[in-house]
């Protein structure tokens, strides 16, 4: 069966602008429906982001994500999250590969820097912060105990906010800063 492939609508485009700005160079960008993995090995419910594509399970694609249901908007965000570390040199497809000890979960506080979260954790991070302050929808959030945490956001993503395009957003762990060397000097 033929995997069918396009480009980001425009719709994708204006909401991702509106969190990452120009730091995503949207126009090489593909969203794949069907498995990323040979043999189809792909889980059902799935969407993987390894190389700078987004590959969705064949039920789970959408022509237009821009126009689909909130939660479904928000699993496009996270899934660009994932586009957005792997153009600033994240490792996305070897720390994926490794994901021990990986957890989605996030926990705010006011001293941490979205650096300080492991790549699953920023991709639900910038989500749940993009329900709140662009789709204004708490609760379509996974982590809704902080629907009410706007200002806490804006505290953790002070530095994102400000410099998107900064490699220094990037998850800090040992495991990064051994394989390739994208810190920024």
């Amino acid at each position: 069966m033929a995997i069918a492939t396009r480009p980001l609508t425009g719709g994708e485009i204006h909401w991702c602008r509106r969190l990452f700005g120009d730091a995503i160079d949207y126009g090489p960008v593909r969203v794949h429906a069907g498995s990323y993995f040979w043999f189809g090995l792909q889980r059902r419910h799935t969407a993987v982001a390894p190389d700078g594509q987004i590959w969705f399970d064949r039920a789970d694609f959408s022509p237009d994500f821009a126009r689909e249901h909130a939660w479904r908007l928000l699993w496009f965000v996270h899934e660009m999250t994932h586009v957005w570390q792997y153009q600033l040199g994240y490792p996305v497809k070897w720390r994926g590969a490794l994901r021990i000890a990986l957890p989605y979960a996030y926990e705010l506080a006011p001293h941490k820097r979205l650096c300080d979260f492991n790549m699953e954790a920023q991709g639900d991070l910038l989500a749940d912060y993009f329900a709140l302050r662009f789709l204004l929808a708490p609760q379509a959030m996974r982590q809704r105990r902080y629907g009410n945490a706007l200002a806490l956001y804006d505290t953790v993503l002070q530095d994102f906010l400000r410099a998107p395009h900064a490699r220094t957003n990037l998850p800090r762990s040992v495991f990064s800063r051994l394989c390739g060397g994208w810190r920024a000097t």
